[in-house]
């Protein structure tokens, strides 16, 4: 094991400047001779120092933002700002500090800083090539006069105590609650969730002082923030947990490993504090916010970052990873984080323990409480994947294939001899292989699942990763709703929501839309889109009950559309698309649902003529065919960015991205299966690309 460099700096007025007294301990492998010593001293300019650190601040503070446009050059204006600062604090002209640089550059391995400074932002100083948080494992230790606890290691994360929106305004901080936990527990990992009146200060002290089956991690998304002289985590009714009620752990230590995300918290600075306050009760790795995280960041990061933990990294290895996977995302959140303990320690682990079977569903598994007969299809859907070490998603679509309403709905739609169909293709699907040639699994053990994920009895395997999406759908969908289990209807709907994995081509095949499973009167809702949730304004449909006759009332040719204006022409067709994606006829729902989806200014206008609940239902309407980030594959998010990059340089009248930036950035990507469609249309792409320039 090697031993981090630690750079030590203490930070003293002196007058209008500031003294920078560093020494640098170059690490050395346990055992050896003594880390090396040398101490520099830097004049610096405070106020230099502040700005800097505001003018980053404010650049990832709008980048954060959801309703600002990205800035394409943000990582330039970060690296400007960093390396400013870095001249500053590490100047060639005084004294010996060009040596402390040469020292810094030659130093591979992990380096910890050890300062009294919050007000440098570390990770983001720019030598010139790179950012030290992208350079370095990097890890952040205060120096402070709090008592210390020793804390505990662990060898393992068996349970995670997750808190947040604790008073109800954050919907963004319950989602990512909800991820976090069945990410988690997808990978065998115990976790209790506590959210809004359950997270009181008395509750969350409760859970964490517990010293019978005491917690390893503990994840908080919410605000932070100082009233009357006490910073700490707001909890319900606007309670702070703060260091006083924290020293309640100061007999067992707090979990050792803490999550901070600071969401619309007063600064860093509260978030450092807090922070420290875990640190010094016990805990080894925290990773707290610089300022707000955009959302999706937020949980991708913290995805990213136990992926690494889990899989035996260090810490600082697995906060370095996240931001290098986060850098080219527009919201910056791979520069907001920090950690803050030894960036070389991490979760060893227990080469004594057995290999993990495969879970009983119990509802700590699956994050929030299943109803008895969600339980009840998670026994046998476990039951029937146990020999294969994984769950599929055609495990979970034979389980809900079970469903005596299911059943008896789809064979009432396709036939009793289709339906058997369908049974044996997803048994010849999950039947194992032969293993005359010395195979010892199943399909979908240790291997790769028919969803492109691994299925092995490790416990990044136990779900797949359809499977998984199919468990974090559901419960953001009953954490939505304000309820606290999870039924057999939810894991349907989110199993259509998400797509079905292979399994919708296995039902596509025996001529069962994926929709079908749904019953007949949620087909009208799309709910595999973004449904409305309970309390809000809610569209009904005024249609009656959909025709079984599959023939259509005015017979089988085209319809004519000559007169009408081109935006109707548009709104029809996607109606079709909808409609025919769900096996059904155009109804008025679905007709109404096309014109919010191309936002129609005409529907805008005269709803919003009913003031704040027209504009609020407009909103809601225009939004819910707005695909997820995981709806769109690697490719189209690349063109997007370019698009966006196209229209930010060419400063577009409206500020917004043409259909012509996205044709260029689809069409300019040769490898694009767009390209192939126009050639096959008998398009010259080349040609096509120069007449949208002109038009761009």
């Amino acid at each position: 094991m090697i031993e981090p460099a630690t750079l030590n700096v203490r930070v003293t007025a002196q007058g209008m400047t500031a003294r920078y007294e560093y020494d640098l301990r170059v690490g050395s492998t346990v055992g050896e001779s003594p880390p090396l010593e040398m101490e520099y001293t830097v004049e610096v300019d405070p106020e230099l120092v502040k700005g800097c650190r505001a003018r980053i601040d404010a650049a990832l503070t709008k980048a954060a933002d959801a309703q600002s446009v990205p800035e394409p050059g943000l990582v330039k204006e970060l690296a400007r700002w960093g390396k400013l600062l870095y001249d500053q604090l590490f100047p060639r002209v005084q004294g010996n500090a060009a040596e402390l640089v040469t020292r810094l550059h030659a130093s591979t391995g992990p380096v910890l800083v050890r300062t009294n400074e919050q007000e440098v932002p570390w990770e983001l100083l720019h030598d010139g090539r790179d950012f030290l948080g992208l350079r370095h494992d990097l890890g952040r230790r205060l120096v402070g006069k709090r008592p210390v606890v020793g804390g505990r290691s662990i060898s393992r994360v068996g349970r995670a105590l997750i808190v947040g929106d604790t008073i109800g305004d954050l919907p963004s901080a319950r989602e990512e609650v909800a991820k976090v936990a069945a990410w988690l527990g997808g990978r065998g990992i115990e976790c209790k969730v506590l959210l809004g009146h359950e997270a009181t200060v008395l509750d969350v002290v409760t859970e964490l002082a517990s010293d019978e089956t005491p917690y390893d991690l503990f994840h908080f998304c919410g605000h932070v923030a100082t009233g009357d002289g006490t910073t700490g985590l707001m909890m319900h009714g606007r309670q702070l947990l703060g260091a006083v009620a924290l020293q309640t752990l100061s007999s067992c230590g707090a979990p050792p490993v803490a999550f901070i995300n600071g969401c619309a918290s007063a600064g860093g600075g509260e978030v450092a504090s807090m922070c420290m306050s875990f640190m010094s009760l016990g805990a080894k790795t925290v990773v707290g916010t610089r300022t707000e995280v955009a959302d999706e960041g937020a949980w991708q990061f913290a995805a990213e970052f136990y992926g690494r933990l889990l899989a035996g990294e260090p810490a600082g290895a697995g906060v370095r990873a996240a931001r290098a996977a986060l850098r080219e995302r527009p919201d910056a959140a791979w520069a907001s984080f920090i950690l803050y303990g030894d960036p070389a320690v991490g979760i060893t682990k227990d080469e004594t323990t057995e290999s993990p079977q495969l879970p009983e569903p119990h509802d700590e598994d699956l994050m929030i409480a299943l109803a008895p007969d969600a339980r009840q299809l998670m026994q046998r859907v476990y039951e029937s994947a146990a020999d294969r070490g994984g769950v599929a998603s055609v495990d979970l679509l034979q389980g809900l294939l079970g469903e005596e309403d299911i059943r008896r709905r789809i064979e009432g739609s396709i036939g009793a001899d289709a339906m058997e169909a369908l049974d044996q293709v997803i048994d010849q699907v999950l039947r194992p292989p032969s293993r005359a040639d010395g195979d010892s699994a199943a399909d979908g053990d240790s291997g790769t699942d028919e969803d492109g994920s691994s299925t092995g009895t490790g416990l990044g395997g136990v779900l797949s990763d359809t499977v998984n999406r199919v468990f974090t759908e559901a419960a953001t969908r009953v954490a939505a709703d304000g309820r606290s289990t999870i039924t057999t209807a939810d894991i349907t709907a989110a199993f259509v929501a998400v797509g079905g994995g292979v399994s919708a081509r296995l039902l596509e095949l025996c001529g069962v839309p994926l929709a079908r499973l749904l019953p007949d009167e949620s087909s009208l809702d799309p709910s595999s889109l973004d449904p409305i949730t309970p309390g809000q304004d809610t569209l009904e449909d005024d249609s009656p009950a959909l025709p079984r006759d599959p023939a259509p009332p005015n017979g089988d040719e085209r319809l004519p559309m000559d007169d009408l204006s081109r935006s109707a022409v548009g709104i029809v067709r996607l109606a079709n698309l909808l409609a025919d994606g769900r096996g059904e006829v155009i109804s008025t729902y679905t007709l109404l649902l096309a014109f919010g989806a191309m936002g129609s200014e005409v529907l805008r206008r005269g709803m919003h003529e009913q003031g704040t609940t027209g504009e609020r239902a407009f909103r809601q309407l225009s939004g819910m065919l707005n695909p997820r980030r995981r709806d769109l594959s690697p490719r189209v998010h690349d063109v997007l960015d370019q698009a966006r990059r196209r229209s930010a340089a060419g400063r577009t009248s409206s500020g917004r991205v043409g259909e012509a930036a996205i044709l260029l950035a689809l069409l300019e990507d040769e490898e694009s299966s767009a390209r192939e469609l126009m050639r096959k249309l008998g398009i010259d792409p080349e040609q096509l690309i120069q007449a949208l320039g002109r038009a761009h």
